[in-house]
């Protein structure tokens, strides 16, 4: 099964496109610079753009909406400014979910207390081992570091962590950090796109799935064996 986006979103919202990351297995990258090229939102390639005309969008009340999955919203290219007017709009749609998804989620913590509860903060983190080599964005310790700092700094809001593509683990040690950031839900799943990455075993991950299910939800994606396992 390849489901694409969290089965809770309702809508997505691009106000901001593009990243400074680079990361070698990113879809919306390959598209931008790809099939959409000739779509003046990435004229300049995939380097990070605000979207004016997006500012104006309005959302129905009860819509839970995707923050930028076209882009990083909080990359370090993307300037405090842009990121406090997409804040803004937040505040002023109380009755409407916002989830915000990022590599880089040691900047939440400059807007910490400006957050309000209809935003939940979310972190890719694909594992506890880093995998420096595969992008440019914090390393995954230091993501689950500044999210367990987000969960003591504002525990009132929830968190989100997104196991995406997941790679290989140390099984204890990942879900004793996944733990102490108290999600309140997880999303775990298998690269889309077939670039063999370093993958733990389908065992390892559903390992994984019934000790996160211990204390959180857990949102299934792509669930499948590893590439390489039964013959590759």
């Amino acid at each position: 099964m390849k489901n694409r986006m969290f089965t809770f979103i309702t809508m997505k919202w691009n106000p901001i496109v593009g990243c400074s990351f680079l990361c070698m297995y990113c879809w919306a990258r390959a598209l931008a610079e790809g099939r959409l090229r000739s779509n003046p939102r990435y004229r300049d390639g995939f380097k990070p753009k605000l979207i004016e005309m997006e500012l104006e969008k309005r959302f129905k009340a009860g819509a839970f909406v995707f923050l930028t999955d076209m882009g990083d919203a909080f990359c370090d290219a993307v300037p405090s400014e842009w990121i406090l007017r997409i804040l803004d709009i937040m505040r002023k749609s109380p009755d409407v979910h916002f989830l915000c998804q990022t590599k880089n989620p040691q900047r939440y913590l400059e807007f910490a207390s400006i957050f309000l509860e209809n935003v939940v903060l979310g972190a890719t983190i694909e594992s506890n081992q880093d995998y420096r080599q595969l992008s440019r964005a914090p390393s995954q310790s230091s993501r689950l570091i500044a999210m367990q700092e987000l969960a003591k700094l504002r525990p009132d809001l929830r968190r989100f962590i997104a196991v995406e593509p997941i790679l290989k683990f140390d099984l204890d040690s990942f879900v004793s950090q996944l733990k102490a950031i108290r999600p309140w839900a997880v999303a775990v799943g298998y690269d889309n796109y077939s670039w063999k990455l370093d993958e733990p075993s389908l065992a390892q991950t559903e390992a994984l799935i019934t000790a996160l299910e211990q204390f959180t939800q857990v949102h299934r994606k792509t669930i499948r064996p590893a590439w390489w396992e039964n013959g590759g």
